[in-house]
């Protein structure tokens, strides 16, 4: 037979274990072929493996990172489009340069950078949301208003003093009567009480105005006060011809109202319907002025602060 070649077994250690082979023969003989780039369409988290964040910062991937500087893209495009008011496109574009920057520094500012975008993306939606009720909403109680008026305004041409006398007199006021019997202050109570509704639709007027073609700031949910607007503004022109003539508002401290004309009762009770809060200012300093105290809790779209 011929002459085997025998394969000499692998050297052994003094314990009898196997020797680890030399690196030369465990090392592949060529490098392995280069991966093609895939670039931003990778969906592999873009490395922080060390720090307390690399678990968070891991869930951002490049695909992420590219879609929301497209987000920021739709967005200019959306504000150079929509923003008709000046100073607030260029806030918001500023906003959007502030995103994109962050973005530039380093993929750790996604979350910073994606919630100015989102700031961005508010801001246009509300301000389509107000474009919208403005042209509903806003137009329908434009109306009512305008309604309102006109009625308040006919009744103080119509109900004139002889056609007040004789409902007067079957609710049993008389020329003759004395204090709150007498016609001139039933005449005088029921101007005033339309005066202050016409100052209370007036108000409602100024408001829309105000919030839907100044501030643009028009909200649906001050719909009920525009609604109860002349109709409280009747009420506190009652009140007005009330504190006047039981002398209400000589209680009021550092006030030098004198009411000297029927005049300025009807003044008095549209101011009272327009600015109602004015209304409510008096009332606690009368409290004030008697041991009693009042809080403010409300607001109406007539405040500076209040946005409808």
């Amino acid at each position: 037979m011929a002459d085997e070649t025998r394969v000499p077994p692998p050297e052994t250690s003094e314990q009898g274990d196997m020797l680890p082979l030399p690196p030369e023969d465990v090392a592949p003989t060529e490098p392995p072929p280069p991966q093609a780039d895939r670039g931003m369409q990778a969906l592999e988290p873009i490395g922080w493996d060390e720090g307390p964040s690399a678990e968070a910062l891991a869930l951002v991937t490049r695909k992420r990172v590219q879609n929301l500087w497209g987000q920021a893209d739709a967005l200019q495009r959306r504000v150079l489009r929509e923003v008709h008011d000046k100073q607030t496109a260029m806030r918001l574009l500023d906003i959007i340069l502030n995103a994109r920057n962050a973005l530039s520094e380093g993929f750790e500012n996604y979350e910073e950078a994606e919630r100015m975008l989102n700031e961005v993306a508010y801001q246009l939606e509300y301000q389509k949301r107000v474009r919208e009720w403005s042209n509903s909403i806003g137009l329908l109680l434009f109306g009512y208003e305008v309604i309102w008026m006109l009625i308040l305004a006919g009744g103080l041409i119509l109900l004139g003093p002889g056609f007040l006398e004789q409902w007067a007199g079957r609710l049993g006021y008389t020329a003759e009567g004395q204090g709150m019997d007498s016609l001139s202050w039933f005449i005088l109570g029921l101007r005033s009480v339309l005066w202050g509704g016409l100052g209370g639709a007036t108000g409602a007027l100024y408001a829309l105005w105000r919030h839907i073609a100044v501030q643009r700031d028009f909200d649906r949910d001050h719909l009920l006060w525009y609604l109860a607007s002349p109709l409280q503004g009747m009420a506190l022109g009652a009140f007005a011809f009330a504190a006047v003539m039981a002398g209400l508002l000589s209680m009021i401290p550092a006030e030098d109202i004198t009411i000297r004309s029927a005049l300025g009762v009807f003044a008095l009770a549209w101011v009272m319907g327009f600015q109602q809060n004015v209304v409510y200012n008096m009332v606690r300093r009368i409290l004030r002025a008697i041991g009693l105290s009042s809080q403010d809790n409300g607001s109406s779209p007539l405040d500076s602060s209040n946005a409808s």
